[in-house]
């Protein structure tokens, strides 16, 4: 009989350690999320619960990416309502945050399905509980129920094709370290890795929560072969009195290329088919004379081509054809009928009529064609119709006026007679709130696009004012927003970095145009920004006191 050994106290601490680390890196290797109920919207999509279903069918197509570990139903469920964070697929940022730090989940999904005469349509958005901002945004089309459960697989190997492979440092040979991510979730040579060690627990110091880990960055991997569940790496920069190690953590540097399980597939316009855009012309100078511009914040352009710029600071609208030459113009600083104070911005509905954001006067007025005042509506106050700041204007695909006000933090729509409809918004950060909103679009479906411009967002809403998504990437202070219409791409005008950014429906960043400077093709503070039915672009360019014109 061979002799018993007893393992020490000491011996027994470190094998419960080594124990403990073993289970927590593989616990925490595949990032955690919930994927709460979506929203029905549409008598179909409420009648048949088809937010639960879209739901279930996401949180099966995330487990079958093999990257992520996704919360039980039951147990996010018993979570959401013992903490009341909320109904179905409106939970917002501030309390996806709140619910991730409950769960440990780093994203929650949520979103809404909407049932329409042409069929479904799925919206997604996925919260970074970290940052408590939206870290992607996208929709996903189909004809009927059927279809849209075959086309959900490729819609979530897109959607992570977005995220970053988080992994950890298994182990070291030599000058070699392997990593437990493989070409399985999209590991490849050449992929280059942040490696971060975690360092003190954040804690507040009153209430004792805890807020975070510190990520303490030690240097930077680049894979020299990829295998199917592990991949091998070289250290290619060390940050100085830190050293790459074992255990560590790793985080890829830019998204990663789609699995084989295809293209996305339902949003036929979110390839942009349009080729990038070029300076052509641009016209105006400061001055009070006709063609002449005094700080310049909207422009619109007519179904003929014409453009409408409110010449803000000259009190009056002036209309020029598409080349720049001027046609005519009306307006005078005043208060009374046709007179305008500080007019921001102008909008040209599909019969000739404009619309004029009449800022300091705390109303709009309707011209015709010709700049005959029709009607006005809207005062100073904070009460249905009332403005303080009325400050983008912009008539939709079924006529009705669309108005933001920076200072009330709110969209309005009336009808073409001012009879007020609906609002929505409200001063907040969270997802349909707005901080200092400027301008305002829509688009040939109805959805409307606000520039959030204080939160550096774009939200973007259904024509009833549910929110469906934001763009964020890059933004610093985005103050307007058109539509290309050749791609359907979406264009945002930022006046604190001089520059037009140009993102695809689903919010992926493709290009920008500008900067800051006096040259053609090149801005001071732009505030105004529209695109005519040619896809031509137009910039009131209101420091530089002038009109820009881009092309295709």
């Amino acid at each position: 009989m061979r002799p018993r050994r007893w393992i020490g106290p000491s011996c027994l601490i470190v094998i419960i350690a080594l124990a403990f680390w073993a289970f927590n890196v593989c616990a925490t290797a595949r990032t955690r999320i919930a994927v709460v109920d979506l929203e029905s919207q549409g008598a179909k999509a409420k009648s048949e619960e088809l937010g639960k279903i879209a739901a279930q069918w996401l949180a099966t197509a995330f487990v079958n990416q093999g990257r992520f570990d996704v919360i039980e139903r039951q147990a996010l469920e018993e979570i959401i309502e013992e903490q009341q964070l909320g109904t179905a697929g409106v939970i917002d940022v501030a309390t996806a945050a709140q619910l991730g730090r409950v769960l440990g989940a780093t994203y929650i999904v949520t979103g809404a399905v909407l049932s329409h005469r042409q069929g479904i349509d799925l919206n997604v958005k996925i919260i970074d509980t970290e940052s408590a901002a939206i870290k992607v945004a996208d929709r996903l089309a189909a004809t009927d129920v059927a279809a849209m459960s075959k086309k959900i697989s490729p819609f979530v190997a897109q959607l992570v094709s977005k995220f970053p492979l988080r992994g950890f440092i298994i182990h070291q040979k030599g000058d070699t370290f392997i990593l437990d991510v493989g070409k399985s979730v999209g590991a490849r040579e050449g992929m280059r890795f942040k490696v971060y060690r975690e360092g003190e627990i954040i804690k507040h110091p009153v209430s004792g929560e805890i807020l975070g880990v510190e990520k303490i960055p030690t240097g930077q991997l680049e894979v020299t072969e990829a295998q199917e569940k592990l991949a091998f790496a070289r250290v290619i920069e060390q940050k100085k009195e830190e050293s790459v190690a074992v255990g560590q953590n790793v985080v890829s540097i830019g998204a990663i290329k789609p699995g084989p399980a295809g293209p996305i597939i339902g949003v036929p316009y979110s390839t942009p088919t349009s080729t990038t855009l070029r300076f052509s012309q641009a016209w105006g100078r400061q001055g009070v004379g006709s063609g002449d511009f005094l700080k310049p914040c909207g422009v619109a352009a007519d179904g003929a081509g014409n453009i409408y710029v409110a010449d803000t600071y000259n009190n009056r609208i002036q209309v020029f054809d598409s080349s720049g030459t001027f046609m005519k113009s009306w307006g005078r600083k005043g208060t009374g009928s046709g007179a305008l104070a500080r007019p921001w911005d102008v909008a040209v509905d599909g019969e000739g009529n404009v619309y004029v954001a009449d800022t300091y006067n705390s109303r709009v007025q309707k011209f015709d064609l010709n700049g005959v005042y029709l009607t006005q509506w809207g005062q100073k106050g904070n009460a249905n119709g009332d403005f303080k700041f009325l400050s983008g204007i912009f008539v939709g695909p079924d006529g009705a006026i669309y108005t933001v006000d920076t200072k009330l933090h709110r969209v309005q729509v009336f009808d073409n007679q001012g009879r007020f409809l609906r609002s929505w918004g409200s001063k907040g950060k969270g997802s349909g709130s707005f901080v200092a909103p400027l301008g305002v679009t829509v688009d040939g479906s109805g959805n409307v696009y606000v520039a959030d411009s204080k939160m550096r967002r774009v939200q973007k809403f259904d024509s009833e004012g549910r929110f469906l998504a934001a763009f964020t990437d890059r933004l610093t202070y985005p103050v307007d927003v058109a539509i290309d219409q050749s791609s359907g791409n979406l264009l945002i005008l930022d006046a604190a970095s001089h520059l037009i950014w140009e993102m695809s429906p689903s919010g992926q960043n493709l290009r920008s145009y500008g900067g800051p400077g006096r040259s053609s093709g090149q801005f001071v503070e732009p505030y105004g920004l529209c695109a005519d039915g040619a896809s031509n672009v137009f910039v009131a360019d209101t420091g530089n006191s002038r009109v820009q014109k881009f092309s295709h």
